[in-house]
């Protein structure tokens, strides 16, 4: 397959391009996308076939189900039975945005997109981009545009990368604002995080009025084959202690800091990275780490989370801490 580039505009998206893309999709073909968190690849959520081809495309068995984007709250009542009130209180307030809620599904939505459940989660993603195509598609099942096991895309070089070949097209809008998946709630019964993400769970917690309980077994981490070992470091004196040790042993190892400043706190840094608060880099360090034959990411001690925005960060370095 010929997989096809469109440079967009993430502000004013071409509705030329939009209407190709979306005329992709009606075919049951494979387009990737630009969300506020990762590149998604995505198809229409009412075809199994086209739904299959997204398993097929990223080596994944259809184990786990694929969370349908929406761009109109009218698209709500195409896929699931009922919206308590509860639900539409958090619709409000945080969509468009990186939450992915859970509700019983109807019938019509393929049992390749549920994996067999009775629920779907729905996400209304915040570029204008992924508006617009569903908007002239309607909704998309999608899940993130990389290879099974490989870190998440935030950038159409990374889908490229993964995907070339295996799917028709790429909108190709630039770098991802947030880089870290949606935050996914269970609201078909009690409350429940089933994998954490670019919503805390204080946020969830403040809308809903009630504490929220966690289970993160289905964490976006879980799945990635790492080529760098990551670990955290108690404190600077065991940084450097780590640091001394796989030099003398030969083994390449990397410092990923928080900001430029923590630097002046190690010596004998062969390679180093900076996140500046900035969580689509994550997913590019692994990704530049593996290229060069990275074979340990080192993270000084983590900070103290200022917002959602570092929570999902420092939330991510340690999944990734925990991945042997």
């Amino acid at each position: 397959m010929q997989t096809v580039y469109w440079q967009i505009d993430k502000h004013n998206p071409d509705k030329n391009i939009i209407t190709q893309a979306a005329g992709l999709i009606m075919k049951e073909e494979l387009v990737a996308f630009p969300t506020e968190t990762v590149y998604g690849v995505g198809a229409s959520a009412f075809s199994a076939n086209a739904v299959e081809k997204i398993y097929i495309a990223k080596d994944r068995p259809p184990l786990n189900p694929l969370l349908v984007h929406i761009s109109q709250l009218e698209h709500v009542q195409q896929l699931v039975e009922e919206v308590p009130e509860q639900v539409r209180r958090l619709m409000q307030h945080f969509w468009p945005g990186p939450l992915s809620i859970v509700l019983r599904a109807r019938p019509q939505i393929p049992e390749i997109v549920r994996a067999g459940k009775p629920t779907v989660g729905l996400r209304m993603p915040e570029h204008r981009v992924a508006q617009q195509l569903i908007d002239y598609c309607g909704p998309l099942a999608a899940t993130s545009a990389n290879l099974s096991g490989r870190p998440s895309p935030v950038c159409a070089q990374d889908v490229k990368e993964d995907l070339h070949g295996r799917i028709a097209a790429v909108l190709d809008a630039g770098m991802t604002g947030l880089g870290v998946e949606s935050t996914v709630l269970d609201m078909s019964s009690k409350p429940t995080v089933l994998r954490l993400g670019g919503v805390s769970i204080a946020e969830l917690e403040r809308v809903l009025g009630e504490k929220i309980e966690t289970n993160t077994q289905m964490t976006a981490s879980s799945g990635i084959r790492l080529h760098s070992l990551v670990r955290i470091a108690d404190d600077m004196d065991n940084l450097n202690k780590l640091l001394q040790y796989y030099n003398e042993t030969g083994i390449s190892a990397a410092v990923v800091f928080w900001s430029y400043k923590d630097a002046d706190y190690i010596s004998n840094i062969k390679q180093e990275y900076y996140l500046q608060g900035e969580v689509n880099k994550v997913y590019s360090i692994l990704r530049d780490a593996e290229k060069k034959g990275i074979e340990v990411l080192l993270f000084p001690p983590l900070p103290e989370a200022r917002d959602s925005g570092h929570e999902a960060i420092l939330e991510k370095i340690k999944q990734l801490a925990g991945i042997k």
